[in-house]
């Protein structure tokens, strides 16, 4: 059971010692940006543009690779910035916010999954 801090609705669930796959997160994340960037029309280089990033940030995360060769770990500014690019909720482009964090992203599952991914998120894009 989760446990309340800091007041309000800040909840903490434990984790059992455990390493999250972020690479499933991060493959989420770049199918979820590609997806809402073309839906909008939008070329790396035009996104980078509005959400006032480099050409290659946008490229990293949508590939999930770092220039460090890791995998993409964004800044939570970075997330807020092309959400508001996009004209979005930042939640579109998080993968799995209604759930607790498993191990791995339920996303990467299977091709019907990720398919009723970007159904969602097209159609998020169309109430806007």
């Amino acid at each position: 059971m989760g446990q309340t801090i800091g007041g309000a609705s800040d909840t903490v669930y434990p984790m059992k010692a455990r390493k999250i796959e972020w690479n499933t997160y991060g493959d989420a994340l770049a199918r979820r940006l590609v997806t809402l960037r073309k839906a909008r029309g939008l070329s790396q280089e035009k996104l980078a543009e509005l959400a006032g990033l480099h050409r290659n940030q946008i490229s990293n995360i949508e590939r999930n690779v770092s220039s460090n060769d890791g995998v993409s770990d964004p800044h939570m500014s970075t997330m807020y910035r092309l959400a508001a690019a996009l004209d979005v909720p930042p939640a579109l482009l998080m993968p799995d916010l209604d759930r607790r964090v498993a191990i791995r992203s339920p996303e990467q599952a299977t091709a019907k999954a990720i398919a009723a991914v970007e159904s969602v998120l097209r159609e998020a894009l169309e109430e806007a």
